[in-house]
């Protein structure tokens, strides 16, 4: 729908760049850098003398501020000028401080136009509100396409005079508002299509009239898990239609690459501080994990089988249906990617990743290589800086094959705070001197055959588009292009593909092609130009020596369904290796839409031979009724390894079948070695509906019960199968030294049955008072009315040590009820002053307005009026004295190397992300940068409660709710009265009032010790 463009501002400037850096050329600054004030490393003229090159680039500033200022993303047009958004109303919801320009944030072209390296002139190609803080930008022909949710919008300059005559929008409807978790940038791809994503919070995609999208696979692309969730990665034709949904169940992947051959890879961040951070190659029709696929349960909560890697649990690669990543890089920020196909760097970057991470203050290149059906890969830096503020969140190819970089430029990254909004930068890296960008010829054939093999997007475009207009006239230019051979020779077939009385020809080449990835290609080419007989062609390479040309033949099957497909799949799962992950989700992908038909034809291949390590797999895999029995079956197996039991019991959360249930009874009587095994994990996977349907049943489980106490899986079915009479087993499971985060989950449990009973008899025992300590501990985050009252009771008694009584005030704090009890004390002059401190930080987390403001008036340091941010920043603190400072302060909501409380975002690595200004505004202005994911809720129920926390998960019937000292709780929704978001950060204002300048100064020293491990 095309829009009249009201905001056409044309300003050509030309300025002279007088900082002395921009000229330096990539020579090897001769500033020490470490030396300088932290003003002096603000300035752009000492920027290269942060920088650290890899052997054989050259870099310079190309641009800087005032010229630009807060780049969000770029894109480098066919006359090699470059191309910003800007994002000067960065979140202003979340940084009210920092001025606003009414007339909008602005999309800029920067030119060189002297060919020293450095741009000289300027103009701006749009402003407005309507594109404030865009986090995506391709040129393309006449074409610019901009990402801002909730629209994507398209620019056409059709005169050529860099002012858009047109705009319209493609897509509208993405949530994710001035959030960096909505829409990302679009690439063109080889085989003429744009691709492009969005992060967890974009939730759907509508057309311009506002209706939500339908995919060619007839699914509505919504976050319903109906079936696609989270985050997501797409494919449409160059207008906007026959929309795909590539991949789903992303955190927050910024930004796709794909390679010539039609191979995709993006990165994708993890909830801030797990070290999840993860780069992917995308298996088409893929479910990445960040959700539980059935019920979106957030990764967190308790499963059978899950990883002691949380890095690794985060993305549920313990179930089957996750495809697995290329590599996982721990903590960072991922944005800008592409694949690097040009011949102008050295020969150790060509097809390979090229990456921007501003959470590591890094441009990095993933070297990857073959794994099986897959992909493995290592990290080699590219640019590395000692100034915590380059925040290089874009990489982009130029017409002669070098690089540009984006830079932020900020203090921080991340949880939507802008400490600035003046600076940023563009770097430029080559293996030469100055910039020339090459010219290419669009109007002959000859010259978009020159431009085809170009890295550079909008060159590419625009020479795609000049051959596919000739038809079969391109046919001879194509037929060289086909002889040189490499990314040259895929760029050419697929141009051969789209002339359509050469389909068959062309596709035929490929899959006789002696290189696997052109026939993986092949496949690829036949799935969008001749779907009517894929099968046909997947026969051609059911038997390919290449497992990653199988893995290709398998996802093409998805949605044929026919009985010929369901062969091929047999075929193609009987060459399955064991291990190989990557091959056997493109398998599960392939099977997903039709898995009784393809398993059916797979084990009438196979018959009794079925049991194989390969087979097992499959039957672990493939969600098919006939595996329920199978599955039993390996289960049932004397011979089974005990480290595989987890995993197959797990399976059963994903398979449905009449009789699912009743096997699993069954298992609870196997006579098996792993017998005690066998019937913790089945106990805990039976349905309630079904143990509470007769007597037998509850019979049989209670039988059990007593031979697996203790344990998770026991804890799992007390619980989810709701067993009475448990009070004495829950509580000696909250007193032993389990894992605390499993007797949180028994504490909750046993006061949510009424078992309140047995814990104040045990306070009134002779047991050690250590042990009272750990339980009045785990009691920290159980949110009851009789735990709260112990507690109080507890307090106004007065006869415990100091640290039990110090940990009663914590647990006390961790809730709504007992933070009101806290504060009347502290009024009432009836909390002792010891107690004051512990008192006063929990009640500064209070959702009540009233109990957070005035409870830091009764600790409030007078030297600590007014916090001069400034001012600290010159001051060195002393890391060891912080340590003790951040125990009292902050370990009970964060955890540093396995040490704190799992509550707030994890700080392991809190140095390499945020620079010493940041943290103190961090700490000084707690709700001004909420990290996505840990955004405070009330929750009122309907019996009066209040409960506050952040959302773990939500399912039809409940959410489940993290909340103060880590304890989490499924709250029905039935029982809710409202769902509320807090305005206000989790983490307490005030802390620095409430501590000495010098506890403050050592605090951030400590946090900037937090790094990652070199």
């Amino acid at each position: 729908m095309s829009k009249p463009v009201t905001n056409r501002p044309i300003i050509l400037l030309f300025i002279t760049i007088l900082l002395a850096s921009c000229k330096t050329k990539g020579e090897k600054s001769t500033i020490n850098f470490s030396k300088l004030t932290d003003n002096e490393k603000r300035l752009p003229k000492n920027a290269m003398a942060s920088m650290e090159v890899a052997e054989g680039l050259k870099m310079n500033l190309f641009a800087s501020e005032p010229m630009i200022a807060n780049p969000t993303n770029m894109a480098i047009d066919a006359n090699g000028r470059v191309w910003i958004c800007e994002g000067r109303n960065y979140r202003l919801f979340a940084n009210p401080d920092n001025p606003y320009d009414k007339k909008g944030d602005r999309i800029l072209i920067l030119e060189d136009t002297d060919h020293d390296g450095v741009a000289d002139t300027y103009k701006v190609f749009y402003q407005g509100e309507d594109i404030n803080a865009a986090l995506g930008i391709v040129v393309l022909g006449n074409k610019v396409i901009v990402s801002v949710s909730p629209d994507v919008f398209v620019f056409t300059d059709s005169n050529g005079d860099d002012v858009p005559d047109s705009k319209e929008i493609m897509y509208e409807g993405i949530d994710g508002v001035d959030h960096d978790h909505g829409a990302h940038a679009f690439v063109f791809g080889p085989d003429g299509r744009l691709y492009f994503n969005y992060g967890n919070r974009g939730h759907h995609l509508m057309d311009e009239d506002g209706d939500t999208i339908v995919d060619v696979h007839g699914e509505k692309v919504t976050n319903s898990r109906n079936p696609f969730q989270e985050g997501m990665a797409f494919r449409a034709e160059m207008d906007g239609s026959h929309v795909e949904v590539l991949g789903n169940n992303f955190r927050n992947p910024y930004e796709l690459a794909i390679d010539s051959y039609g191979g995709l890879w993006q990165s994708d961040n993890d909830d801030d501080g797990n070290r999840g951070t993860r780069i992917n190659f995308l298996m088409e029709y893929g479910n990445y994990g960040y959700k539980d696929q059935v019920t979106g349960a957030n990764w967190r909560e308790r499963r059978v089988g899950w990883s002691d890697s949380i890095p690794l649990r985060h993305w549920h690669l313990n179930d089957p249906g996750v495809v697995p990543n290329l590599l996982q890089t721990g903590s960072g920020s991922p944005t800008g990617m592409i694949v690097y196909e040009g011949d102008l760097l050295p020969d150790r970057y060509k097809n390979q990743l090229i990456h921007a991470e501003p959470g590591h203050n890094v441009v990095r290149s993933y070297i990857v290589g073959n794994d099986g059906a897959g992909y493995k890969a290592r990290i080699e830096n590219i640019v590395t800086s000692q100034d915590d503020w380059f925040r290089p969140d874009d990489v982009t190819v130029a017409p002669d094959g070098s690089l540009f970089i984006s830079d932020w430029y900020d203090g921080g990254v991340g949880g939507h705070k802008a400490e600035d909004i003046v600076r940023g930068r563009i770097y430029h890296i080559s293996t030469k001197e100055g910039y020339t960008p090459t010219k290419f010829d669009f109007s002959s054939g000859e010259g978009a055959a020159k431009g085809l093999l170009s890295d550079n997007m909008d060159v590419f475009y625009q020479s795609w588009q000049k051959l596919h207009a000739l038809g079969e006239a391109a046919e001879p230019i194509l037929a060289r292009l086909i002889a040189k051979g490499g990314t040259a020779k895929a760029r050419a077939l697929w141009l051969g593909a789209k002339i359509p009385a050469m389909v068959t020809i062309y596709i035929d080449k490929s899959l006789a092609d002696k290189d696997p990835k052109i026939r993986m290609q092949g496949i690829r080419m036949a799935r969008y130009v001749a779907a009517d007989k894929l099968t046909d062609y997947v026969a051609q390479v059911v038997d390919d020596s290449s497992a990653q040309v199988r893995r290709e033949a398998a996802i093409a099957l998805k949605y044929v369904g026919t009985p010929v497909a369901a062969e091929l799949w047999a075929d193609l799962a009987i060459q399955h290796r064991a291990g190989d992950r990557w091959e056997l989700e493109a398998l599960g992908i392939g099977a997903d839409q039709f898995p009784d038909l393809y398993f059916e034809a797979w084990k009438s291949k196979v018959g009794d031979n079925w049991n194989t390590p390969a087979g097992s797999e499959i039957v672990w895999r493939v969600n098919a009724a006939a595996t329920v029995p199978l599955l039993v079956d390996l289960i049932e197996d004397k011979s089974v390894s005990p480290e595989k039991l987890p995993s197959y019991f797990r399976a059963f959360h994903f398979k449905q079948s009449p009789r699912k249930n009743q096997r699993l009874l069954s298992l609870l009587t196997a006579d098996h070695p792993q017998q005690h095994l066998i019937q913790a994990y089945a106990v805990g996977q039976l349905d309630e509906s079904f143990v509470n349907s007769s007597s037998h049943n509850i019979r049989a489980v209670k039988k059990v019960l007593p031979g697996i106490e203790g344990t998770p899986e026991w804890l799992t079915a007390v619980k989810n199968l709701k067993i009475k009479g448990q009070d004495k087993q829950l509580f000696t499971l909250v007193a032993s030294n389990a894992d605390l985060a499993l007797r949180k989950e028994a504490a909750t449990l046993l006061f949510d049955t009424g078992g309140g009973k047995v814990v104040s008899d045990y306070f009134k025992s002779e047991a050690p008072e250590d042990s009272k300590l750990q339980v009045i501990e785990v009691l920290g985050g159980v949110n009851d009315k009789n735990a709260i009252d112990f507690l109080k009771r507890s307090l106004e008694a007065d006869k415990f040590s100091y640290p039990l009584m110090r940990k009663v005030v914590e647990s006390l704090g961790n809730t709504g009820d007992g933070q009101q009890i806290l504060f009347d004390l502290l009024k009432s002059g009836k909390l002792k002053e010891v107690y004051t401190t512990s008192a006063v930080l929990k009640l500064m987390t209070s959702w009540d307005v009233k109990i957070r403001t005035e409870a830091p008036k009764y600790l409030i340091s007078e030297e600590n009026d007014d916090t001069d941010i400034a001012a600290l920043e010159k001051i060195d603190g002393d890391p060891n004295a912080g340590k003790a400072v951040f125990t009292t302060y902050c370990a009970t909501c964060h955890v540093v190397d396995g040490n704190g409380t799992d509550f707030g975002p994890g700080l392991s690595d809190i140095g390499s992300k945020l620079s010493r200004s940041f943290m103190y505004s961090s700490i000084v202005y707690p709700s001004a940068g909420i990290n996505f994911g840990y955004e405070g809720y009330n929750v009122k129920l309907k019996d009066g409660d209040v409960l506050m926390g952040y959302i773990l998960g939500k399912t039809e019937d409940e959410i489940t709710l993290k909340m103060m000292g880590a304890t989490t709780k499924a709250i029905p929704r039935k029982d809710i009265q409202s769902l509320e978001a807090m305005d206000k950060s989790l983490m307490p204002e005030g802390l620095d009032k409430v501590m000495k300048q010098q506890q403050l100064v050592d605090l951030v020293a400590y946090l900037e010790t937090l790094k990652v491990k070199s």
